[in-house]
């Protein structure tokens, strides 16, 4: 695993790894907890100015941090107010002892004034929710977030689930989300992503070590994952070392997305990008294109030819292709080849109701699916699940690598996975996947293996969207792609 990786865990990676950690450290449990709590203290001295703060503590370790970092903050000379809405009893053992230690009389909820104070740490519940928080306690979150006073949670807000990042009935709405040792999965997934605010990493002494051989391995999709993934061509190649892409073209009256495929893959680096298409559509082809080749075909035995160049890298096809019989056709002749093929839009929902077909054809070939949820149902309509468990079923049962498109896209190729955090909202715009295919397709014709080609694409598709911005288009979000590569290299 690299240094910096950012690696995601569950709740059960992260009970696991503690226990490995207390019983290799030879201390208590509550001794970790001990240092979770100061280094929570140590960040809110820090980074915020002294103003009267309000702790809201659980019962469980969440609750036992949030204490232990309320007494360091005390002795700092902040103005410390508690509220524990559990009675002493049903507290656990070492938050039993952290709330021992503080003294400090919790705060009565009726005598609870929460708009008079200048920060919140919101330390009720930690990342073991998994039911929906009702009563007393939903109360309790509702009342914080209408208050509108800043919010820090400890490791994730109350109430959102760890595992899915599913708001647990309510949720805490976060300013900033201090998170130990490594992201949690609730903390990158929609929704809980938007109710975490700015997520920082605390350190609590836990090695890298620890977190070894994970499976799945789970990451954060940024450019430290590929940085020894070097894009640019060697001084001695030519267009066909390069990477030569085929992109597959539609009919007439969808030829936009085909087009659009085919320039992302020579903006990203394909030195030769040729668009298949059949004779009825070529001239719409042969006007609007420049650098790409155009090759036209007017039957099956025809496009075979095409497809038939020993040259040819990868194989994109998809966008604008139309559902139905005749895409099915086309698709068996691209398996037949078993070329590194991209997948997208219609070559997928062309299937619909005949997964059995799409994955006996494509058994021998090297695929990257790229659908978003609804082209995924139409293959797996039982599919069920948030984003990165779908991704995972998908792979599982099509044995290939899978591109799950959503403001969260995740890339799963048999033990690892990517997730992309949201942020592109620019890239919500007709022509957005289809450059994405092609910036893939390229990335596979270069050399890459399909995990690399797929999460490395999706993250230079994100980053352009980026660097877009408002009134993005799919051409628009073409011309950025220089620019991060640029900054990639």
């Amino acid at each position: 695993m690299e240094k910096n990786k950012k690696q995601l865990i569950t709740k059960n990676i992260i009970n696991e790894i503690e226990k490995i950690y207390i019983e290799k450290k030879s201390f208590k449990s509550y001794d970790l907890m001990e240092i979770a709590g100061k280094s929570i203290a140590q960040y809110i001295d820090k980074n915020f100015h002294k103003k009267d703060i309000l702790f809201i503590c659980g019962k469980g370790g969440n609750g036992g941090d949030g204490l232990i970092a309320a007494r360091i903050l005390k002795d700092k000379g902040w103005k410390i107010t508690i509220f524990v809405p559990y009675n002493k009893n049903e507290l656990s053992k070492n938050t039993t002892i952290a709330f021992n230690r503080l003294k400090i009389k919790p705060k009565l909820f009726d005598n609870l004034n929460i708009k008079k104070y200048g920060l919140i740490v919101d330390a009720l519940f930690g990342v073991g929710i998994t039911r929906n928080i009702i009563g007393k306690n939903k109360l309790l979150i509702e009342a914080i977030n209408s208050s509108l006073v800043p919010i820090i949670s400890i490791d994730i807000p109350s109430g959102i689930n760890s595992d899915t990042g599913e708001v647990m009935g309510v949720a805490s709405k976060c300013k900033k989300t201090l998170t130990f040792s490594k992201y949690k999965i609730g903390n990158v997934l929609l929704p809980g992503y938007k109710y975490c605010g700015k997520t920082e990493i605390i350190d609590i002494g836990i090695n890298d070590s620890y977190f070894r051989n994970l499976s799945p391995d789970i990451s954060l999709n940024n450019f430290t994952i590929w940085k020894n993934t070097i894009l640019s061509p060697k001084i001695d190649d030519n267009k066909y070392t390069r990477g030569y892409t085929l992109v597959i073209g539609g009919p007439k009256s969808m030829t936009g997305a085909a087009r659009l495929c085919a320039k992302a893959a020579q903006k990203t680096g394909s030195g030769i990008v040729v668009v298949a298409v059949n004779k009825n559509s070529e001239d719409i082809y042969y006007s609007s294109l420049t650098t790409q080749i155009v090759k036209s075909y007017r039957n099956i035995a025809e496009l075979k030819i095409i497809l038939n160049d020993p040259r040819i890298n990868s194989v994109v096809v998809g966008p604008g292709l139309g559902t139905g019989v005749k895409s099915i056709n086309i698709m068996k002749c691209i398996f037949a080849t078993k070329r590194r093929i991209v997948i997208d839009a219609d070559a997928i929902t062309s299937f619909k109701n005949k997964f059995n077909l799409l994955k006996k054809l494509s058994s021998e070939s090297e695929v990257i699916y790229t659908p978003h949820e609804g082209e995924l149902f139409s293959l797996l309509p039982n599919i069920t699940g948030n984003i990165l468990e779908k991704c995972i079923t998908a792979g599982k049962k099509l044995d290939s690598t899978i591109v799950l498109k959503s403001p969260n896209t995740v890339v799963y190729n048999k033990h690892k996975i990517v997730i992309s955090e949201p942020g592109s909202k620019w890239l919500a715009t007709a022509g957005s996947g289809d450059v994405l295919s092609g910036i893939i397709g390229a990335l596979l014709a270069m050399g890459k293996n399909p995990f690399t080609a797929a999460g490395l694409g999706v993250l230079i598709h994100s980053e352009a969207g980026k660097i877009g911005g408002p009134g993005l288009t799919a051409e628009t979000l073409i011309d950025q792609l220089p620019q991060v590569l640029k900054k990639f290299l």
